[in-house]
């Protein structure tokens, strides 16, 4: 066998997992087979008494299926078949007459955690590389081998749900709170204990098997082959499960099910249809019992398998961990120490994702004292982490000891790379590139974080441009996933390795994209921001105009998204982009400007396009007098999405034919990590191969006629229209 290897040794048969050439165990149909020969041996050797299954590989479990599977279902009854095969062989595991223990260390994720819930016994380590999941549904998908069936009988529907429904993680102290593992221990003692309560539960069945066999008046067959009715006796004698009833009493069950409805409608707004079916299948489990619930979920699993929404979410995972990989053949500089300039808002978020993912950090500021903020703001992060027991005290000393707060420039003359977080500003960031490069030596690469200033006017203050490099941030640092590489044309490949590599294990989504203002992400927002200010100005209500693309799938609108980045960063950015526009003919609203002057900031002096002053989120009325008075005029939600939707989505095609990006994959991405396009729409190049290009030229073209210039269709749009092209093959 390539992937499974089985061991006995004193009646104790152990089951390792370990796939060649990969990083990661994955569920594919290879490794079913095995299991099923495995299985088989197991169920008909007398001299194993238990069974222990774990992995080989270092930090790993098992991630869940290997989602290439999932584009080979090209039919209905693909996807089924692949889930009543792993059901079924999950059942003859969840019915062996002889105690199964999971022991795992490192993710057991999606059919990971399926395997895990069929074992009677979980025991895990306590290590942060350790987590549970359910993540089916992040891929349109609902659990496909007893997810929807096991999890809520076992933890209980109200522990359960948010599991399956946002396929969040947790982690192994909230697993253990909530029954979903048995036991904890520490990462080098999984399998001696593994292997203790093994024997533990194998001695209390011989005892059962002891007692029926005698009473049978057969006692030559005291083996591990119990009738149906033994099998009870395994669950009692696992002492320490906390499993309650799925659901509690039916009063209960009924109200945590109608809220759970409730909450699946506002989280997507109608738009997803993975969330209604895994609660389908749930609610079809509790009714009619577990085998019926398996069949009702493979069933939903080959359907949802057939929906555009899985098919994009599919291809966007693919292209999403592509972006977890460094582009650049050339070898990156060896970084272990980061310089970091400017301990305000973005330079400590770059702090503390840095030395939480194994950097050593010098973080300096115009002085010591005003360091100390980076210093405050990674303690702070690393002390949630140990509040959600991610984390344990001493490794948040490991990690805070190689931080070092400095306001003296020498203290940066050894370090390969330098990243300046400084106000966004093209004189302030030359200034601090003057100051900062005379410390720096020849081969240290000097970063700039800005979310707008091409790089190569920052770059223009420096002896050596080669060595300057774009490294955008997104806000919030330790929440958002993506970073973007800016090279402009003198950058020097070594410096997009060594940006690339540093991101990548500062576990962001790397992407490299070329110089100009703006850059991909914020250059494409900006169109959406200035047609919902244009909407405004016109009588559009505010509320109504961010409802419209929520409804339309992003998480937030874009009125709410100026106050959450700030007025004034908006209308700085718009500033720094007006020539760009400006060149094609397009207007740029003046209004966030003027309310910029007037002192409306947004969330952060509660005073924006909503008034947070109440602690609660109203419309300010105040906002309306820059746009055309208080009188508002009707739209329809339609004509507000679809103006907003389309100014990005032709910024996006003007960007790949700017060179900007390097291919309609990246330009996906990008969108949907770095602004929030809806991920079940597949990016905005997906999206037009799935409508059709000729349907969106005309959408656009309707509207170039109606509105002008900032609708004229990007050239490339009519190419791919005249030569039948697609964005992807």
């Amino acid at each position: 066998m390539k992937s499974l290897t089985i061991t006995v040794e004193e009646h104790l048969a152990i089951l390792s997992i370990d796939q060649p050439d990969r990083r990661v165990n994955t569920i594919n149909h290879a490794i079913l087979d095995e299991f099923a020969q495995i299985l088989e041996r197991v169920e008909q050797d007398d001299t194993i008494h238990a069974l222990i299954l774990c992995s080989a590989k270092k930090d790993q479990f098992i991630t869940g299926a290997d989602i290439k599977i999932f584009l080979d279902f090209q039919k209905p009854g693909d996807a089924l078949a692949f889930s009543q095969t792993g059901n079924k062989l999950l059942s003859r595991l969840n019915g062996l007459k002889k105690p199964v223990i999971a022991a795992i260390h490192g993710p057991a994720l999606g059919g990971g955690l399926e395997v895990a819930l069929a074992c009677h016994y979980r025991i895990a380590t306590d290590h942060p590389s350790t987590r549970f999941g359910m993540s089916e549904v992040k891929l349109g998908l609902c659990p496909g081998a007893g997810g929807t069936q096991r999890l809520p009988t076992l933890v209980g529907l109200s522990e359960a749900l948010p599991l399956l429904l946002k396929g969040h993680n947790i982690f192994p102290n909230e697993a253990k709170r909530i029954g979903l593992v048995d036991e904890l221990v520490f990462e080098h003692g999984l399998l001696k204990a593994a292997r203790k309560i093994a024997r533990v539960l194998a001695a209390e069945l011989r005892g059962v098997a002891g007692k029926d066999s005698q009473q049978a008046g057969n006692s030559q067959q005291q083996s591990y082959k119990y009738s149906h009715r033994d099998q009870k006796a395994i669950l009692h004698a696992i002492k320490s499960r906390t499993s309650r009833p799925a659901g509690g009493n039916p009063i209960k069950r009924h109200l945590i099910l109608s809220q759970a409805e409730k909450d699946i409608l506002m989280m997507t707004r109608g738009l997803l249809p993975a969330p209604a079916a895994i609660l389908n299948c749930v609610k079809h489990g509790l009714k009619h019992g577990l085998e019926a619930g398996l069949e009702f979920e493979s069933h939903t699993f080959d359907e949802l398998a057939m929906t555009p929404e899985s098919r994009q979410l599919v291809h966007g995972y693919f292209a999403k961990q592509s972006a977890r990989k460094n582009p650049s053949q050339v070898k990156p500089l060896d970084v272990r120490r980061i310089g970091i300039l400017g301990a305000g808002l973005m330079g400590s978020g770059i702090t503390s994702i840095s030395i939480q993912n194994g950097f050593q950090v010098t973080l300096k500021d115009r002085n010591f004292s005003s360091a100390i903020h980076g210093q405050q703001v990674a303690w702070t992060d690393l002390e949630d982490r140990i509040h959600k027991r991610i984390l344990t005290p001493y490794k948040r000393d490991r990690m805070m000891s190689g931080l070092r707060l400095t306001g003296d420039n020498r203290e940066l003359e050894e370090l390969p790379l330098i990243i300046e977080a400084v106000f966004e500003d093209l004189s302030v960031k030359q200034r601090v590139l003057r100051e900062i490069e005379p410390s720096m030596r020849d081969e240290a690469i000097f970063a700039t974080n800005t979310s707008a200033i091409p790089i190569s006017e920052i770059a223009k203050a420096a002896r050596r441009s080669e060595r300057v490099i774009g490294m955008h941030y997104f806000s919030p640092v330790q929440k958002m996933p993506l970073l973007e590489v800016v090279k402009s044309d003198k950058t020097s490949d070594e410096a997009v390795a060594t940006a690339c590599d540093v991101g990548i294990r500062q576990r962001k989504y790397v992407l490299v994209v070329g110089d100009g203002p703006g850059f991909y992400v914020t250059r494409i927002i900006i169109p959406m921001i200035n047609e919902a200010m244009l909407l405004l100005e016109e009588g559009a209500d505010i509320r109504i105009v961010d409802t419209a693309m929520k409804n339309f799938g992003f998480p937030i609108g874009p009125v709410t998204l100026v106050d959450e980045a700030g007025i004034d960063v908006v209308a700085h950015v718009n500033e720094t982009m007006h020539a760009l526009f400006q060149k094609r003919g397009i207007r740029i609203p003046q209004a966030l400007h003027m309310l910029h002057e007037a002192g409306f900031a947004g969330r952060k002096n509660k005073r924006g396009f909503y008034d947070y002053r109440k602690n609660k989120k109203l419309i300010n009325e105040e906002v309306y007098a820059f746009f055309s008075g208080s009188r508002r005029k009707d739209f329809s939600l339609k004509e507000i999405s679809e103006r907003i939707f389309l100014a990005m989505l032709n910024e996006a095609i003007h960007c790949l034919q700017d060179d900007i990006i390097r291919s309609p994959r990246d330009g996906d991405v990008g969108a949907i990590l770095g602004m929030g396009f809806p991920p079940f729409l597949g990016g905005p190049f997906r999206y037009v191969d799935q409508n059709g290009a000729k349907s969106v030229l005309d959408r656009m073209e309707y509207l170039h006629g109606l509105y002008g210039e900032r609708f004229k269709p990007a050239p490339v749009l009519k190419d791919h229209i005249q030569n039948k092209k697609r964005f992807y093959p």
